[in-house]
């Protein structure tokens, strides 16, 4: 399987997958790893979660630990975030006019959700990342059929959302072209509904945007100032704030463009490193 290095909370590949990796704090603004100048490669129009249109499947997988188990009451309550994220994505697609349904609520869906066990500890360290990768490559191959069940739902596109109950980076694993196109999004326990929606956007082509992670610091300084409350540049409110309930944070124009709601945009012309 691929390796990972780890630079704070940011994860670079080795390979050409891209593990993208954000939390409430990973996207407050804050430097996090050295800059980058080239454009960075996307997962627009690949994968198994292609574009944000039309019906897409969300399959929840609750994986147990040495050290923590789900009981029922905490994957509601995961489950209450995760339809906020939805609707969130859903409506904000119909102000850009664009058509999208997240299906995800594996109460009404039965065949959405599934268990699973780790035989390790969680850390917040690179092994760590490893060992869950290996099981999350078992996982997309073995536990969820993803032609199956998009041919079932009549659905564009599927990603598997792995929810483990320790403390963490949340993460989304998004395919670019080389290795396993079945994409994936790992949550870690305590995350609200802005972090659900910063992840999932990126399964469908969005980046980060916030200072030191994919762009160069003229671009993120511009973002910073004519859209401070971007989702894919904080899941935060304008004083730091975290919402466990609400998401007061927008899609910029840019964030649009990368998921294909916008054919075109100004700051692409602009700044053309922000090309999709």
């Amino acid at each position: 399987m691929r390796k990972w290095e780890r630079l704070s909370m940011m994860f670079t590949p080795r390979s050409l997958l891209i593990l993208i990796a954000a939390s409430a704090l990973l996207a407050s603004g804050e430097p996090r790893m050295q800059e980058i100048t080239d454009r960075p490669r996307s997962s627009y129009g690949l994968g198994s979660a292609k574009y944000l249109e039309g019906r897409n499947l969300l399959y929840s997988l609750f994986v147990d630990t040495p050290q923590s188990t789900w009981s029922r009451e905490e994957m509601e309550d995961t489950l209450q975030n995760l339809n906020r994220a939805a609707l969130y994505i859903e409506e904000t697609a119909q102000e850009y006019g664009q058509e999208t349904k997240l299906v995800c609520d594996w109460q009404e869906n039965e065949d959405l959700i599934g268990r699973a066990a780790v035989d390790f500890e969680i850390a917040d360290d690179k092994d760590f990342v490893d060992r869950l990768d290996q099981e999350i490559g078992v996982w997309v191959e073995n536990l969820v059929d993803y032609g199956a069940m998009t041919e079932e739902y009549g659905a564009e596109g599927i990603a598997l959302l792995v929810f483990v109950n320790n403390p963490g980076t949340s993460y989304a694993i998004v395919y670019d072209g080389v290795d396993n196109p079945k994409e994936s999004v790992v949550f870690f326990a305590g995350e609200p509904p802005a972090v659900y929606a910063h992840e999932i956007l990126h399964l469908f082509g969005a980046h980060d945007l916030y200072q030191e992670a994919e762009y160069t610091k003229e671009i993120t300084d511009y973002l910073q100032e004519a859209y401070p409350l971007e989702i894919m540049r904080t899941v935060t409110g304008q004083k730091g704030e975290i919402f466990e309930e609400d998401i007061v944070n927008t899609v910029s124009p840019v964030t649009a463009y990368h998921l294909g709601w916008l054919d075109e945009i100004e700051e692409a012309d602009r700044f053309p490193q922000l090309k999709r």
